[in-house]
């Protein structure tokens, strides 16, 4: 009894812990999406207002007059992807209601990996469009923003993998034990998944 109700326990923390992840998914998607969405009309020297200033005779009203850089180029297409990676989360976690645990952590797993990609479309969207905003005399500038976004992106995502992966080869881990323990005696067994469901107890954290 005491065993069950360890295990009850756990597997409500472990429900609480998928349903703020879901409900914090769909906060960040919302978010980048607004970000996506409002930084193409903010652009960096605004658009043509009037044909008196364009400066190529193929420039029509409206566009933007950083549209032919190559750096502009590369904004548009991270901006865009994070926009619609970040729309499809949202529309996914709030029309689909998984019950099943397992199938909530798939869940979770795959829009966690959508919101991975949203964040280094959208970082990468914003160093694309620093090219822009330096000019070509301080591009150093945008040189240094790129290798600082870099690191921090790359280290926290690396982070992020080991996190899972130890997660990973610990829960496997965990089946052995218990799958052994399973074929000895059933006082031995009680033992081992009492330990065991205690040792889930501790940890506090986990990534999927």
């Amino acid at each position: 009894m005491h065993v069950h109700k360890i295990k009850k326990r756990i597997q409500k923390l472990h429900i609480g812990g998928l349903n703020n992840a879901i409900n914090s998914n769909t906060v960040v998607a919302v978010l980048i999406a607004t970000v996506a969405f409002a930084s193409i009309f903010t652009i960096p020297g605004n658009f043509l207002e009037s044909m008196d200033k364009a400066t190529e005779p193929d420039m029509t009203l409206g566009q933007a007059l950083v549209a032919s850089r190559p750096a502009f180029i590369i904004f548009l297409v991270f901006d865009s992807l994070a926009l619609f990676i970040s729309l499809a989360v949202v529309v996914v976690q709030t029309s689909l209601i998984v019950v099943e645990q397992k199938a909530k952590q798939k869940m979770v797993f795959v829009m966690n990996k959508l919101m991975w990609l949203a964040c280094l479309c959208i970082s990468a969207a914003f160093i694309a469009l620093t090219y822009v905003v330096v000019g070509r005399n301080d591009e150093w500038l945008a040189w240094c923003t790129m290798a600082i976004g870099t690191v921090i992106m790359l280290t926290t995502i690396g982070c992020m993998c080991y996190c899972i992966i130890s997660h990973r080869m610990e829960a496997q881990s965990m089946r052995r034990i218990r799958r052994s323990s399973m074929s000895q005696s059933w006082s031995i067994s009680v033992d081992s998944d009492t330990e065991l469901d205690m040792t889930s107890r501790n940890k506090t954290m986990y990534a999927l």
